[in-house]
């Protein structure tokens, strides 16, 4: 079992990440990389981000008008400037490959990697899963790009490459003010959850801590059918308490 500190900061999460998937230049890159990717490559059909005169940031529009693909405009106003930094959308695919790698046609949605998002030891698929039981502690900030229905959390300014989230968790939610859907909390009332790095995923090298709400750590708290305590639960008792 692991205890947090309650200190956290956009840059230790950038060196972090940096550090883990031996490429420091991603965790300094500023959203300007990713415009100078066109000219190396990148197919004009997954365009980088825009400016806001192509729209609102973070959708409407979405790439190919299709909001699996994400929003065409992505915002440039910090937090989230930041923890956008070096991402490269569909990690250099064009959007008709991504969809063939990652997209279910079951469901029209996309494939998580399994064990919960969580990484295995040595990168194996088959090797031990790197989870561990961690008390967040009070005053402790988090964040997740999602509604209050989802269970996973990220310490606050985790980079956006290292949750290795599909494109389509960057779009603003309809009758949600929260510019991408992205929450930030801070902890009121300690409680336990499952922690470790995340899995790579969707063409995006993962490694950033997540946190996975387990109802079974909480008591009382009531359990979806995966066993999952919703943020929206915690927040209304009193767990978690929103910061924007």
């Amino acid at each position: 079992m692991r205890v947090l500190s309650r200190k956290t900061s956009l840059a230790a999460c950038a060196l972090t990440v940096a550090a883990l998937t031996g490429a420091p230049a991603q965790a300094s890159a500023t959203s300007g990389q990713a415009a100078a990717g066109s000219a190396k490559g990148v197919p004009a059909a997954a365009p980088p981000a825009r400016s806001a005169n192509w729209g609102t940031p973070c959708g409407p529009p979405f790439v190919q008008d299709d909001k699996l693909l994400g929003p065409l405009v992505l915002p440039h106003t910090s937090p989230l400037s930041e923890i956008l930094a070096g991402y490269r959308r569909y990690g250099g695919l064009i959007p008709a490959d991504f969809l063939r790698r990652y997209l279910n046609p079951a469901t029209n949605f996309y494939r998580f990697p399994p064990d919960s998002g969580f990484a295995h030891a040595g990168g194996f698929s088959n090797a031990r899963v790197l989870v561990t039981q961690v008390k967040l502690p009070i005053g402790y900030k988090v964040d997740r790009f999602g509604g209050e229905t989802g269970a996973f959390l990220a310490p606050y300014g985790t980079p956006f490459p290292a949750r290795a989230l599909p494109p389509s968790n960057l779009n603003n939610a309809p009758g949600d003010p929260h510019l991408c859907n992205y929450h930030v909390y801070r902890v009121i009332r300690p409680f336990y959850v499952d922690g470790g790095p995340a899995a790579p995923a969707f063409q995006q090298p993962g490694q950033g801590e997540q946190f996975h709400t387990i109802a079974r750590y909480i008591p009382g708290a009531p359990a979806n059918p995966d066993g999952e305590v919703s943020i929206g639960w915690l927040v209304g008792n009193g767990y978690l308490l929103p910061l924007n």
